[in-house]
């Protein structure tokens, strides 16, 4: 059994899954509390996943970040990036979800 990964401040506001079927948002007290369980991400649609993406992009804190091209994006130019599905939204759905496939997996490995 793996130690559970230390997630603070902003980041527990950030949910970690979604159910489809009673359209929630799952946070990581849940799942340590074991109120609620690990949706796998697989089991999402490409909206289902956006949706939770966004959401978690939105309960985060602001932030700026610059990409190579040397553009400059907001918290909430990405909302809008990933909503969009361009370049670099999709490339961000990417990343979001391969970091929340891991950092699920080591939750699943410790409770």
């Amino acid at each position: 059994m793996s130690p559970l990964p230390d997630i603070k401040g902003p980041d527990r506001k950030k949910p970690l899954c979604y159910d489809p079927e009673r359209r929630k948002f799952i946070y990581f007290d849940e799942l340590i509390a074991k109120t609620e369980k690990i949706i796998p991400l697989e089991r999402l649609s490409h909206e289902q996943l956006k949706k939770l993406i966004v959401e978690r992009y939105r309960a985060g804190p602001d932030f700026t970040m610059q990409v190579l091209s040397g553009a400059k994006y907001t918290r909430n130019d990405l909302i809008k990036e990933i909503r969009k599905q361009t370049d670099i939204g999709k490339m961000t759905m990417e990343a979001e979800k391969s970091y929340l496939s891991e950092l699920l997996e080591q939750i699943k490995e410790s409770l």
